[in-house]
């Protein structure tokens, strides 16, 4: 598939809003499954039960409005590296790392992320990492209120205060408006 039909693809597949009493339970995708096709990428928390902690928009800012939640595209590579690679796109453009910072724009060279294969993520689900970084959060509220709007995320300083989380993938189906994928 070429870039620019992933692109395309992303555009189509960005979600309608969703109105707040409504949003829906996204199932996270097992060990083995995350990070293909369309899907959202959703914050967990690193500690504890693992809460779901919100999703990312389709800049790549942390929410926890769920009508905010973007709605990605991954597309897998064939590197020959042991690990699985792949880049994400949205309706904004492709994602990136710049320094500690998460983002999507239509100016960002696709970044070539992983899935965290260290036992210190969470247990049987993927995790995003970027080398040798995954775990992320904000230098404002972890996670950030509704009332704050979508906040930066990075890579975390150890400075951040509050709950740290992983990037993980709740896949979608559908056509243009997509629906949740159920995960036993």
């Amino acid at each position: 598939m070429r870039i620019s039909t992933v692109l395309s693809l992303a555009s189509l597949a960005t979600a309608a809003p969703v109105p707040e009493a409504e949003a829906p339970k996204f199932g996270i995708a097992p060990a083995g499954q995350g990070f293909f096709g369309a899907g959202q990428v959703r914050t967990l928390w690193n500690q504890g039960d693992h809460s779901n902690l919100g999703c990312l928009t389709n800049t790549g800012l942390w929410t926890t409005n769920e009508s905010q939640c973007g709605t990605f595209v991954s597309k897998e590579l064939t590197t020959g590296y042991s690990v699985k690679t792949f880049q994400l796109f949205t309706s904004a453009g492709p994602c990136s790392i710049y320094g500690a910072k998460f983002y999507c724009d239509k100016n960002a060279t696709p970044f070539l992320f992983g899935l965290w294969p260290w036992p210190n993520s969470i247990p049987g689900v993927d995790s995003l990492r970027a080398g040798q970084y995954g775990l992320m959060a904000t230098f404002g509220n972890n996670p950030p209120l509704k009332e704050e709007g979508p906040q930066e995320i990075h890579f975390v300083t150890y400075r951040e205060t509050g709950k740290y989380v992983w990037l993980t993938w709740a896949p979608l189906r559908g056509g243009p408006i997509l629906t949740p994928v159920p995960i036993e």
